[in-house]
């Protein structure tokens, strides 16, 4: 069990060839870029690593997103640019919106020199006109909807088995069945196909249905050959197809697998975050939030009630976040405590492991521990993520 375990750790611990070589997505520091000498080095790392694994159509949100914030172009003008292609649109400013959503700093000279580059990209969106000469027009295929895909399948499949049991009552034999259910499976019919056949059957059950309650003239005149008894032969028939029908609507969406909802990037998600940057009282700084979503362990400390909060979550996406709120938190075992000697527990907290914080810091507070509501205000610096 020792070496099952240790094996575990270590498989954790490995890391691909690409992250080796390429090393982690570039996240910055604010005011780590602005004015380094070395910002242009860092610039080519960050865009070396997003072209390595991103393609063309990745960087298309984070381009209208930066297009939209940074510039004013009006609604009309965005649209514009989203009809442009995916490598028409991002092949320059794709890195250049990705890394400022990493926090890399531009200066004023830059932005300018983006927006030259978002005028020419929307000049030419707005001058994209397909001309077709005449000599070059091909005829148009005729699109077949799903629908009719699904009644053309419909016919050429079940419809024959069950017109062949209409043609065994013409002739007389009322004993004929049709095993739908199995029907069904075995030619793979879903979807709008259920209700079509049942439309198709029901056509027939209900001139039957009026012949044998004799709720209508012409129906009774239109089975007055077939006895009464023959007549709830067929009716049963026809409505152990209806159960069969509805058997089948239960069976596919028990075995129908729900979409996945794909989560928001880290961006997007820590857009509307509030967190204060640094306080220089206590000498400590907010890392990157984009590094908190799908982390599992997320340290905050409040400025203002001195108070130490330790989220953690149990979620195989780790932490999300929604506008001021870090969701997906396990209250069992997220806590908070008062700190009474911030200046000797925050160096613990930012630099040592989760067992060492758990004995030297949780395990020595006499203050009360309460649960967390998961909210991060402008009081708030995120210490660490794990």
């Amino acid at each position: 069990m020792a070496e099952n375990k240790a094996r575990t750790k270590m498989r954790k611990n490995r890391v691909t060839i690409d992250d080796t070589y390429m090393g982690t997505e570039p996240v910055f520091q604010k005011g780590e870029t602005l004015k380094a000498k070395d910002r242009s080095i860092a610039w080519g790392s960050g865009a070396q690593w997003y072209n390595y694994y991103y393609k063309a159509k990745d960087f298309t949100p984070s381009v209208i997103a930066f297009a939209t914030e940074q510039y004013d172009y009006t609604k009309s003008e965005i649209s514009s640019l989203k009809k442009l292609k995916d490598f028409e649109l991002t092949g320059y400013l794709g890195k250049v919106a990705k890394l400022h959503y990493r926090v890399y700093e531009y200066n004023k000279e830059e932005f300018a020199k983006f927006k030259i580059k978002f005028d020419e990209l929307l000049i030419r969106a707005e001058n994209v006109v397909e001309e077709i000469g005449e000599d070059d027009e091909k005829p148009v295929k005729a699109v077949i909807s799903i629908q009719d895909r699904q009644r053309l399948k419909l016919l050429d499949t079940i419809y024959c088995d069950w017109d062949d049991v209409v043609s065994e009552w013409i002739e007389g034999n009322y004993k004929a069945t049709i095993d739908t259910y199995g029907l069904f499976k075995k030619y793979d019919l879903k979807g709008a196909t259920n209700n079509m056949f049942r439309d198709m059957v029901l056509m027939e059950y209900n001139g039957i249905k009026d012949a044998y309650d004799q709720t209508c003239e012409q129906a009774v005149e239109a089975y007055e050959h077939v006895k009464k008894s023959n007549l709830k032969k067929m009716l049963t028939t026809m409505e152990l197809i209806f159960s069969d029908l509805e058997r089948l609507k239960v069976a596919n969406k028990a075995t129908k697998i729900p979409k996945a909802k794909k989560p928001k990037a880290s961006d997007v998600q820590i857009k509307n975050l509030k967190y204060k940057v640094e306080d220089i009282n206590n000498k400590v700084s907010s890392i990157n939030p984009v590094m908190i979503p799908g982390k599992e362990v997320l340290f905050v400390y409040n400025i203002k009630s001195k108070k130490l909060i330790q989220y953690v979550t149990n979620s195989t996406k780790g932490f999300e976040v929604a506008g001021t709120t870090i969701k997906n938190v396990c209250e069992e075992q997220s806590r908070s405590t008062t700190l009474r000697k911030p200046d000797e527990m925050l160096p613990i907290v930012l630099s040592k492991s989760i067992k060492q914080i758990d004995k030297q810091v949780w395990d020595v507070v006499t203050t009360k521990v309460n649960v967390p509501n998961g909210r991060i205000n402008n009081d708030c610096i995120l210490l660490r993520a794990l």
